[in-house]
């Protein structure tokens, strides 16, 4: 493809008028300008297989083409992707083009073997980069902002706290945190509610340094966590438990093992036992992105409202509430990404540039995927067998 050509596309997706005034410089130096006034970034593109390339497969090869140093950006990098998701240009691909995306897209099963190796390529990068651009108390999922001006430390507190709440803990019940982290919610539902609380991961760095915290809380014995996952639990516990919270976990489960998940939950549970499951889903199932799972989260999958709800019925679960946490998704991830900027002179002693613009693509891209695509944040509360006994309103969680 010429130069020629590329602009032709290229004003064939994106309108002239654009709400984000833009430039883009193609390989040869021929610009375009997109909006009116001064442009909030340019986007230079350095040779035409690149351009091809995101034509084809857009949802993997842009952020591919970032990460490598194929385009390279003047400006932030939110504004770019901000620019793409306002102007929808993946769905005005041909038929073509979208049924290559598909075939990109398909996964292979997830067996206990790849789901302990997806989770720990992920979370196993080490705690000090962790700790650089999440809350004190480690907590890698969505945060729960109740005014405009609240820090991220006290939004991942009533996280926690919230939901907690919801679980209607009493002293003396054994709950269990299916993919707990670093060990926050056990650790506070084991202070505050005086349960026995048993948290479960597959990273060996969440395991270790979460350990270290129960010991520097006074906790032994109280809260334990183990380096297992959720189908290794042993015969003689099932059944144990009172309570089931799993947050942010989910996503790696994969679509053909949601019916062994929600299967496990039930021998796990008590009967009439309340299960919590907070994750990332959809309203109707699509494809998963090609570049995220490939390069940040191999083996994720978002499932649809519709899996998720109809699974768990199968599983002798009754659907009891759902709270939709999006928009606090969003900030949380803008939070993210604000630390994890603040941090980069440190980030480099530890990693090389081409890291440093994946792990970037991937806070922003998702941000933006939250604002603009139709992703949530499910927060879904399950009884095993009915219970007539739940209260009317959830009026105790406002205060």
């Amino acid at each position: 493809m010429n130069s020629r050509q590329a602009q032709k596309v290229l004003s064939s997706l994106f309108p002239k008028n654009s709400s984000i005034p833009c430039k883009i410089t193609l390989w040869d130096g021929q610009e375009m300008y997109f909006g009116r006034g001064e442009p909030r970034f340019t986007l230079k593109i350095t040779d035409p297989e690149t351009f091809e390339a995101i034509l084809t497969r857009p949802a993997l090869s842009f952020g591919e083409a970032y990460v490598n140093g194929k385009v390279s950006i003047d400006g932030n990098l939110q504004d770019v992707l901000e620019w793409i998701y306002l102007n929808r240009a993946e769905e005005k691909l041909d038929p073509g083009q979208k049924a290559r995306i598909f075939l990109l897209s398909l996964k292979r099963k997830a067996g206990l073997k790849e789901t302990k190796r997806d989770v720990q390529y992920h979370y196993d990068q080490g705690n000090a980069f962790y700790k650089l651009w999440l809350d004190r108390g480690m907590n890698y999922s969505c945060a729960f902002f109740t005014r405009k001006d609240q820090s991220l430390e006290e939004a991942q507190e009533n996280k926690i706290a919230r939901s907690l709440k919801k679980l209607r803990l009493s002293p003396g019940q054994k709950l269990l945190d299916i993919g707990c982290g670093w060990g926050s919610l056990i650790i506070e539902a084991a202070k505050n509610y005086g349960v026995k609380a048993v948290g479960l991961t597959l990273s060996r760095e969440q395991y270790s340094l979460g350990r270290q915290r129960i010991l520097e809380h006074g906790l032994s014995g109280r809260a334990e966590i183990r380096l297992q996952d959720y189908r290794e639990i042993p015969r003689e516990e099932l059944g144990t438990f009172d309570r089931i919270v799993s947050i942010g976990m989910f996503e790696h489960v994969g679509r053909e093992n949601i019916p062994v998940f929600f299967e496990q939950a039930s021998r796990l549970l008590k009967n009439k036992g309340i299960f919590l499951l907070h994750t990332i889903g959809r309203t109707k199932y699509e494809d998963m992105d090609p570049w995220l799972t490939k390069y940040i989260f191999p083996g994720t999958y978002l499932p649809s409202m519709g899996e998720l709800v109809e699974t768990a019925q199968s599983c002798g679960f009754d659907f009891v509430d759902i709270e939709n946490l999006r928009q606090h998704y969003d900030r949380t991830l803008g939070e993210w990404a604000r630390r994890f900027e603040k941090n980069l002179e440190t980030i480099r002693k530890q990693a090389d540039e081409r890291f440093i613009r994946m792990w970037r693509f991937y806070l922003y891209s998702c941000q933006m995927a939250f604002r603009y695509n139709p992703l949530h944040v499910f927060q879904i509360l399950f009884s095993l067998g009915r219970r007539n006994d739940w209260p009317l309103v959830r009026e105790e969680l406002y205060c």
